[in-house]
């Protein structure tokens, strides 16, 4: 940091409530998007351990890191937080403002985890100063589907509300997913905050039955469907995936290998990163994401922000 900013009153603390006005300029200001009362409110102060971590100077907001407490899918049930919101003003970058905001964030949350959960994109590529040796970084790829037929397809799923999530409760158990994922954390997710937003897609094969959360989403091609999360069986997930695909135009979903199909365009591609801030087995690293699935349902990437 520069000796300017050095000299000047910076302010380090977790946001309140009440800053959501600061949270709500720098948010447009960074990302030119508007975001709402209800989403800061269920995001960051939803549970006791999630937070906001600013900078400010004077009473203005200048940078933000939100950190999301998670559970890791072991036997555990390790805590590890999950990196959000992160953001400077355009005229502090460059001068290790937001470097430092993390070394301050990493203090806090070394005592209650070991492990940081990151989404890296090239505007944010800092990695709370973990040495890249102790840190697993992974390569996804954000698909949509393009129907090349226009002939009648026999339709194989079934959607539900998503306020019919209590009725396939006993279907949610331990998967692969590598955030433990039970019952209240698809209510929290998907229940508490725009669910008219989500719906259930259902698919029956023999004895086993497989489920997606999905999203209605619209940009720039027109309505598309997001698929956010899976539970239920995973014998039969990829055929599940495989019908919806058959019958749903515009599909969007997230997947470890790269596809090579004329119905498929890529459309991105996803990072993650796990940092260990806190000595750990190397072997445990090595098998850390052997087997466990990432969704776009555990990013920020589809969530509906604006509008009260």
């Amino acid at each position: 940091m520069n000796s300017k900013l050095k000299n000047s009153n910076l302010i380090y603390r977790k946001l309140q409530i009440s800053d959501y006005r600061e949270f709500k300029k720098l948010f447009f200001l960074c990302f030119n998007k508007k975001i709402s009362f209800n989403f800061f409110k269920w995001r960051y102060f939803n549970n006791k351990f999630s937070f906001c971590y600013g900078i400010f100077e004077a009473s203005k907001l200048i940078a933000n890191v939100g950190m999301i407490s998670m559970k890791l899918n072991n036997k555990t049930y390790e805590k590890i937080f999950s990196r959000h919101s992160s953001m400077v003003l355009k005229k502090y970058r460059g001068n290790r403002v937001f470097s430092d905001l993390l070394k301050k964030v990493k203090s806090k949350i070394l005592k209650k985890v070991r492990l940081v959960a990151m989404w890296p994109n090239k505007n944010n590529l800092s990695n709370f100063g973990i040495n890249n040796k102790k840190i697993i970084k992974k390569k996804f790829y954000l698909y949509k589907t393009s129907l090349t037929s226009t002939s009648a397809i026999l339709k194989k799923t079934e959607n539900y509300h998503i306020d019919e999530l209590i009725k396939f409760k006993n279907f949610i158990k331990n998967n692969k997913s590598f955030f433990y994922k039970n019952f209240i954390y698809f209510k929290n997710r998907y229940l508490l905050y725009k669910k008219n937003d989500y719906l259930i897609n259902q698919f029956k094969f023999k004895k086993f039955t497989s489920f997606f959360i999905l999203k209605c989403n619209k940009d720039k091609s027109g309505l598309n469907y997001v698929i956010l999360d899976h539970f239920g069986s995973e014998k039969i997930k990829s055929r599940h995936l495989s019908y919806l695909s058959c019958n749903q135009n515009k599909l969007i979903f997230l997947s470890k290998k790269k596809i090579n199909k004329p119905t498929v365009k890529l459309l991105d591609y996803l990072y993650f990163k796990i940092g260990f801030i806190k000595q750990f087995n190397l072997k445990y690293k090595k098998r850390m994401l052997t087997n466990k699935e990432i969704f776009l349902g555990d990013t920020d990437i589809f969530l509906t922000i604006g509008k009260n």
